[in-house]
């Protein structure tokens, strides 16, 4: 708690596997060090808004590389600001980790590497599960020029999961001649996941000599699994430019599928593919690209690869939303044309790491904020965001007890168990609605566990209401 620690190392220090180090707010001029114990969970009280670690721009921010940590480990609720590394070839300024601890509802910006290196605000050397976090202004410079610089916002070595992440305005500069990688997000390795992501104004590469590939995000030598993300104003400049938005070296079994990826651009003597290029070795290679709206890329859409049967290039009609610029344009949620992205999508089909599309059908492209109900969208899609951190001065209230609904994703049946009701008689009925709050089916409750009977309804997201109890749960096919 924040009143028996003096600082957030001494928190750390002090705590056990298991426990929560809970952070009031205030401004932390600290560089902590992670202790080698996992299952610690370092938590703002107030949310990254009044809770920041401020590197004033002389050493790495925070360290989580003393063990391999798992996702027991979870760093949530700061802004982590202003790291700085000097030395050439360093890795993270913001944030260094390894494992696959959780990282999440953080916002990681104004980190900077002076020197070439990887991952001015985060640096990965596992598989992180990255999620709700804002990347935004982290930069590597090195203006004496030459060498590499990998990944500004993030650089991630292995089978990372990045999901409801923003990257916006990261750099990697410099003066002339060198080697310039993913803007937002570079990827080296393993079999990573990006999933519902923004990639916005992202840039590598500089007015003269040198190579740049990936303005928005970089992978390279891995199977990544890229889809439903929105890419848009990322710029990749220099002498060799490749991708404004994407690039693909050697991307083995990688999947590119329901993007939007528009306005990106690559600028230089030599640009190729302002949405996506690739470097693919045919005899080895099986990449995957379909189902994306690539539109309005400059010089042109694609390079080196194949869009892919289903291949869209149409303006999406993006609309501005209570949380973004980048909801569809659709007549039923009260706009005037609908977005040729609506419908276009292609299921995922992924149930690990994470069950994605259970997910888009929890998710919104609409400004009414209705779930995506049946053929997916393109595209990001826009997700309500629990409040980060608890309060003194004011608790959540308690929710209603929950039903517990089995498999959640279920196809034809789901097992129903009831919570410990106040109030238990013969006389219940559990009524279940659609998506747009109409009841689609009412079952009298036989007992405390029953089974539920979906195979008449149609694909889609439901809420069961039984008394005060509900849930909400997905039927796939």
């Amino acid at each position: 708690m924040p009143s028996q620690q003096p600082t957030i190392q001494a928190g750390l220090n002090a705590a056990l596997s298991g426990d929560t180090v809970l952070v009031a707010a205030g401004t932390y001029i600290e560089w902590p060090e992670w202790p080698a114990r996992d299952g610690i969970t370092l938590l703002s009280e107030s949310g990254p808004d009044s809770t920041v670690m401020d590197g004033l721009h002389k050493l790495l921010v925070v360290t989580m590389d003393a063990m391999e940590y798992t996702n027991a480990t979870v760093l949530c609720g700061f802004t982590i600001s202003r790291g700085e590394q000097a030395a050439p070839g360093s890795r993270g300024a913001g944030i260094r980790c390894s494992g696959s601890p959780v990282i999440c509802h953080n916002r990681i910006v104004n980190n900077r590497l002076v020197a070439y290196g990887y991952g001015a605000g985060v640096y990965a050397s596992g598989a992180p599960v990255f999620h709700h976090n804002l990347v935004v202004g982290d930069t590597i410079a090195n203006l004496g020029g030459g060498a590499w610089r990998y990944g500004p916002g993030v650089y991630c070595a292995g089978s990372g999961v990045f999901y409801q992440n923003v990257f916006m305005e990261n750099a990697a500069l410099g003066g002339a001649g060198g080697f310039w990688y993913g803007g937002g997000l570079c990827l080296a390795g393993g079999s990573p996941v990006v999933f519902s992501n923004l990639f916005l104004g992202n840039r590598v590469g500089t007015t003269t000599g040198g190579a740049a590939w990936g303005g928005g995000l970089y992978q390279d030598n891995c199977s990544a699994y890229i889809v439903n993300n929105t890419f848009v104003a990322n710029v990749c400049s220099t002498a060799i430019a490749s991708g404004g938005a994407v690039y693909l070296n050697q991307p083995w079994t990688t999947v590119l599928k329901n993007n939007i990826i528009v306005q990106n651009r690559t600028e230089g003597v030599a640009p190729m593919g302002g949405g996506v290029a690739a470097y693919v070795d045919t005899l080895h290679d099986t990449a995957v690209l379909d189902y994306n709206d690539v539109w309005s890329n400059t010089p042109a859409n694609y390079y080196a690869c194949n869009p892919g049967p289903h291949a869209l290039t149409e303006d999406p009609l993006f609309v501005t939303g209570l949380r973004g610029d980048y909801y569809l344009s659709q007549i039923a949620s009260g706009q005037t044309e609908n977005s040729p992205c609506l419908d276009a999508g292609d299921t995922l089909l992924a149930t690990a790491p994470l069950n994605l599309d259970s997910l888009l059908h929890l998710w919104t492209t609409r400004t009414d904020t209705l779930p995506d109900v049946g053929i997916f969208d393109l595209g990001l899609h826009y997700e309500w965001t629990p409040q980060i951190g608890v309060s003194r001065q004011e608790r959540l209230p308690q929710p209603p007890p929950a039903l517990l609904v089995f498999p959640n994703p279920c196809r034809g049946m789901a097992r129903i168990r009831l919570p410990q009701l106040a109030t238990r008689n013969s006389q219940l009925v559990l009524r279940v609605f659609d998506a747009s709050g109409r009841l689609v089916l009412s079952q009298p409750v036989p007992a405390s566990s029953f089974i539920l009977r979906t195979s008449s309804l149609p694909v889609g997201v439901y809420v069961a209401r039984l008394d005060r109890a509900g849930a909400r749960f997905v039927i796939e096919r």
